[in-house]
């Protein structure tokens, strides 16, 4: 690292460091890169068979779920028992929000039959459930605001007693 004397002048800072890569550093870089790729085993730079791409492809065609995509990490098992509006790795696609809004109708009027007939386990359940929802429907919403933002032109700052 280096600094630029006078390269902020103009203010009472102190002038900040500049960083620099050095080739050096960028050679020596590249050459651990170059030795730890030779010591990876061959078998890892393999083409892989056609079973075993037909099963990476089954993983993500099985990712597609109800309410949109589920974004669990490739061969790994559903931790959450296919109870995709409690997972946290669920996008849900913005063109089913009236299938969730219907789910979070649909879990109240149970959890109201479950308070009638006493299945207190069953409201639990169900509430947790409604709470998901009702995030992943504010995640929803959140999200369609921020896309239809434009960005705003903030224009060129001026800094005052310049040339002066």
């Amino acid at each position: 690292m280096t600094t630029r004397t006078g390269a902020f002048g103009q203010f009472q800072y102190p002038t900040p460091p500049l960083a620099v890569f050095q080739e050096e550093l960028i050679k020596s870089y590249r050459a651990f890169l170059d030795t730890r790729r030779a010591d990876r085993p061959a078998a890892e730079y393999r083409e892989p068979t056609e079973q075993e791409w037909e099963e990476f492809q089954k993983h993500f065609e099985l990712r597609k779920v109800e309410l949109g995509t589920c974004g669990r990490p490739y061969g790994t098992p559903c931790q959450h028992e296919h109870a995709c509006v409690r997972c946290p790795v669920l996008r849900v696609d913005p063109q089913q929000r009236r299938r969730l809004e219907e789910i979070i109708r649909n879990l109240g009027d149970r959890i109201q039959e479950a308070r009638v007939n006493g299945w207190l386990g069953e409201v639990q359940g169900l509430q947790i459930s409604l709470e998901a929802a009702r995030n992943k429907l504010a995640s929803l919403d959140r999200l369609s605001r921020t896309r239809n933002r434009t960005p705003v032109t903030l224009g060129m700052p001026i800094i005052h007693g310049e040339g002066q």
